[in-house]
C-alpha cells in the first residue's frame, strides 16, 4: 500500500511540474522613462505559421530572416520638446520622425504619447501626438482615449474599448485628420516563445482596431473632406520583461482577408542554434528509460544523479530542462570512479538528461527533489 502511495504521489508530482502558469502582465511591464528598446524588423516571408495558438503551446520563429534593426526610446513627458501640453507622471513620449509629408504638408519633429492610468480603467492608453508646423508646435489628443492594453492582462481576456482622435483645426494648418472607432483585444494563447533573440515565457494576444479615418484639406476657404475605413490588426507575444513585443506580426484587415505589412522582434539576434526540441515527456509511472544497457539512479534525486553498465570509454551528458534550455554539459569516462552528475543545485522539477556515446543517442528523464 505504501508503495502505491508513493507511485501515486510521484505521479501527482509529474503533473503539477509539467503544468505550467500563464504570466500575467500589468502597468509595470509597459515601457516608461529612459526605456531604449531594441528591435529587429524581419522578412514576412519568413514567419511561417503564426496563427496557430493555444494552452502551454511552443511557438517557434528561429528561422525568421533579419533586414534590419532599430531602437524605441521612451521619455518621461517633461523631456520632450511637447512637454507643456502633455503633463503628468505616468506620461510618456516615442518620437516617431523628424519629418512627416512634404512641401506645404510637412510636419517636424512628432511624437506619440502614451500614459499609464488607473482611473477609470487600469490601462496603458494613446493620449495624444505632439507635432511641429511652420515653427508652431501643434498639440492633438484623443477626446476618446484609446486603451491599447487593459489590466491585468492574462489569458483569456478579452476587450472592447472605444476611442475618437483630432487634430486641431485651425486656418493656420492646410490639414486635420481624425479618427473614431474601436479596438477589440483578444488573449488567446500563452505558453512559451522562440526567436532569434531568445527563449521566453509570453501570452500571445490578437488587437484589432476598427477605425474610420477622415482628411480634411483646407485651401483658399474650401474644405476637402476624405473618410476612408482604416483596419489594422496586429498579432503580439508579450513577455515579462519585454515591455514591447517579444514579437509582432502587423497588417491590414480587409473584409476577412488580413494582409501582413510588417514582422519584427524585440532585441537583436543572440542565438546561433535554435534550442534543440526534447522528446516528449512520458508521464506514464514505469521507469522512464529507453536503453537496455544504461540507467541511471536514484530517480528522484536529491543531488548525485549516478549512471551505470558503461559500455563505451567516453560519454557526453547533456541535461535540458522542460522548455528545451540545455542547463548543464560535461564529459564522463568509463575509467572514472564517480560517474555521476552534480544536480544539487538544479531547481525542483522535471528534467531530461541525454547521453551520448559512439553515434548513439539515449534520453531520460528524471525528477529534482529537495
Amino acid at each position: 500500500m505504501h508503495k502505491i502511495v508513493s507511485i501515486l504521489c510521484l505521479f501527482v508530482f509529474k503533473i503539477v511540474i509539467i503544468a505550467q502558469v500563464p504570466i500575467t502582465l500589468n502597468n509595470v511591464n509597459m515601457p516608461g522613462a529612459n526605456d531604449t528598446l531594441r528591435y529587429t524588423n524581419a522578412q514576412i516571408t519568413s514567419i511561417g505559421n503564426y496563427t496557430q495558438t493555444g494552452a502551454n503551446f511552443n511557438w517557434n520563429f528561429f528561422n525568421l530572416v533579419d533586414i534590419n534593426q532599430g531602437v524605441r526610446t521612451f521619455k518621461s513627458s517633461f523631456q520632450t520638446p511637447y512637454s507643456f501640453y502633455f503633463l503628468a507622471l505616468n506620461e510618456y513620449g516615442e518620437k516617431i520622425a523628424d519629418t512627416l509629408g512634404a512641401g506645404p504638408i510637412t510636419i517636424t519633429n512628432y511624437w506619440n504619447y502614451y500614459k499609464k492610468q488607473t482611473s477609470p480603467v487600469n490601462a496603458f492608453i494613446a493620449d495624444g501626438s505632439g507635432m511641429t508646423f511652420s515653427s508652431i508646435p501643434v498639440p492633438s489628443y484623443f477626446s476618446d482615449k484609446d486603451e491599447l492594453y487593459i489590466f491585468p492582462m492574462s489569458y483569456p481576456k478579452y476587450d472592447s474599448t472605444t476611442f475618437k482622435f483630432s487634430t486641431i483645426t485651425s486656418s493656420l494648418i492646410p490639414i486635420t485628420y481624425s479618427k473614431k472607432g474601436y479596438r477589440v483585444t483578444l488573449v488567446d494563447g500563452w505558453g512559451k516563445i522562440i526567436t532569434p533573440y531568445d527563449t521566453a515565457n509570453c501570452i500571445r494576444l490578437i488587437t484589432t482596431q476598427y477605425s474610420k479615418d477622415t482628411i480634411k484639406t483646407n485651401f483658399g476657404g474650401f474644405s476637402f473632406p476624405i473618410g476612408f475605413n482604416n483596419f489594422q490588426r496586429s498579432y503580439q507575444w508579450f513577455t515579462i520583461n519585454s515591455k514591447i513585443p517579444f514579437l509582432e506580426v502587423t497588417g491590414n484587415l480587409v473584409g476577412n482577408n488580413f494582409t501582413v505589412t510588417q514582422v519584427r522582434y524585440r532585441g537583436y539576434k543572440k542565438l546561433s542554434a535554435p534550442p534543440p526540441p526534447p522528446p516528449p515527456i512520458d508521464t506514464s509511472l514505469e521507469d522512464m528509460a529507453n536503453s537496455n544497457y544504461l540507467s541511471i539512479y536514484p530517480n528522484p534525486v536529491k543531488d548525485k544523479l549516478w549512471i551505470s553498465d558503461f559500455v563505451s570509454n567516453k560519454f557526453l551528458i547533456e541535461i535540458y530542462d522542460i522548455s528545451g534550455q540545455l542547463i548543464k554539459k560535461q564529459s564522463i569516462e568509463s575509467s572514472d570512479l564517480n560517474r555521476f552528475i552534480d544536480v544539487s543545485e538544479f531547481n525542483i522539477g522535471l528534467y531530461q538528461l541525454k547521453i551520448s556515446q559512439n553515434q548513439k543517442v539515449n534520453w531520460f528523464n528524471f525528477i529534482k527533489t529537495n
